[in-house]
């Protein structure tokens, strides 16, 4: 009896730690979270596995700009008129496009390149003789890319937005180039003139600038000399995922050691800072370990948002050249993407890519200070359709406030969410 009864309270108490995975605080109001299909299903919806939406971009239209990363990539867009997405057609000859769309002074869209980075790149358990973990690791990664070419940065037209495109369709793509053989672009952003853009690479960690004016590549060299690769997703640790320009053109990102870096248009250099970042830090015998940024925000003041690869929400003040550190919201790393809300709140999905801890929305006040958990994305439309959204790696705001979110799932949607 005894061997029975301990046997039904250990059943019970894994009942109930499933149980409290799972209780989980969803938005409390549903009707503010929607979601849209990526395409007309059985005509032309994006397919299961190339859906993970890695790139979005609000233009200066209100048209959200969106790109997929899976078996190819593709790119779509979301008109708020109609309320609709509207599939643009394939990426022929990338997997991923991942932080990299822009719009230039003209409204045109353009679009950097590479490998799907959810793809598990192929690891070695050991390192040869005392050779460090991130030694065997970077050979790994090196063996890896060396398979491909390189990402490459495209222009896409507006005025083809009228193009109905069925399934099999490539996008109608100006191809502009590659900054750098045997990397994917890794993060894109564009000077307020709208006239300059500025990338970096993936694994070799380069920093570019694309002129639009003459058409040409002009590559930096490395942001991070170190280069850690571990830690979540191992194979890609400490290089920065994304760049800010300032209001006076100046375009951030995170450096070695995890310090924060620029871009100085008026020098033409890269300028190293004394500022750290917020994150979890270890230093023991096989390796060395920093945070990175993950994605950037700003606000109408000109406040830079930024969530790390170890989950910290900060704030940088590019006048007075300060770091704020305001919390980590979850145990678990990755602040994977936030954006700043008309009303000023900053809104951010933390979470690592597993299903023991999924992404959890939540929302920041500047004006309390403090975090507010809006929960797991789910989507409840019963009879007709419900959804739980569990990963997510993109976000932007809309022109009228709606909060965008680009699920990263095999099968995935475009999520809306309206703040109150």
């Amino acid at each position: 009896m005894r061997i029975a009864a301990s046997i039904l309270m250990v059943m019970l108490s894994l009942l109930q730690v499933n149980a409290q995975d799972w209780a989980k605080p969803v938005i409390k109001n549903q009707q503010r979270v929607d979601l849209r299909d990526l395409g007309y299903p059985m005509v032309n919806e994006i397919p299961a596995n190339s859906s993970a939406i890695t790139s979005l971009l609000t233009s200066r239209s209100g048209i959200i700009y969106g790109c997929t990363s899976g078996e190819e990539s593709y790119l779509f867009l979301f008109d708020p008129a109609t309320n609709k997405v509207r599939h643009l057609g394939k990426i022929p000859g990338h997997t991923g496009v991942h932080h990299s769309l822009v719009e230039d002074k003209d409204g045109n869209i353009y679009i950097g390149t590479g490998i799907d980075m959810f793809e598990e790149v192929p690891l070695s358990k050991y390192g040869e003789g005392d050779e460090k973990f991130d030694a065997t690791l970077w050979k790994d990664i090196k063996k890896y890319f060396s398979k491909y070419a390189g990402g490459r940065l495209y222009k896409y037209d507006v005025s083809n937005n009228a193009n109905i495109k069925l399934a099999d369709a490539n996008a109608e793509l100006q191809d502009l180039g590659m900054p750098l053989a045997n990397n994917s672009i890794y993060a894109l952003t564009i000077n307020p003139k709208g006239d300059e853009i500025y990338g970096l690479t993936y694994p070799d960690g380069h920093f570019f600038i694309y002129n639009i004016a003459s058409k040409k590549f002009r590559d930096l060299g490395e942001v991070d000399s170190l280069k850690v690769y571990h830690g979540p997703e191992r194979h890609w640790r400490t290089l920065p995922r994304a760049l800010i320009c300032d209001d006076s053109g100046r375009v951030f990102m995170s450096g070695t050691k995890a310090m924060l870096k620029y871009y100085d248009p008026a020098s033409g250099k890269l300028v190293n800072t004394d500022l750290e970042l917020p994150g979890d830090y270890y230093y023991i015998q096989f390796f060395t370990d920093y945070t990175a940024v993950e994605y950037f925000a700003k606000d109408a003041d000109g406040l830079i948002y930024g969530g790390t690869t170890d989950g910290y929400l900060f704030s940088f003040d590019p006048v007075k050249m300060k770091v704020r550190n305001l919390g980590k919201v979850r145990e678990s790393r990755r602040l994977r993407c936030l954006a700043v809300g008309k009303n000023g709140k900053v809104y951010l999905m933390a979470g690592e890519r597993s299903t023991s801890r999924p992404s959890q929305f939540y929302a920041y006040d500047p004006k309390e200070g403090a975090f507010e958990t809006l929960g797991m994305l789910i989507v409840d439309r019963s009879p007709y359709y419900y959804w739980r959204g569990q990963q997510f790696d993109c976000m932007t705001t809309g022109l009228d406030g709606t909060i965008y979110l680009g699920e990263s799932e095999r099968k995935s949607h475009l999520f809306l969410y309206i703040p109150e």
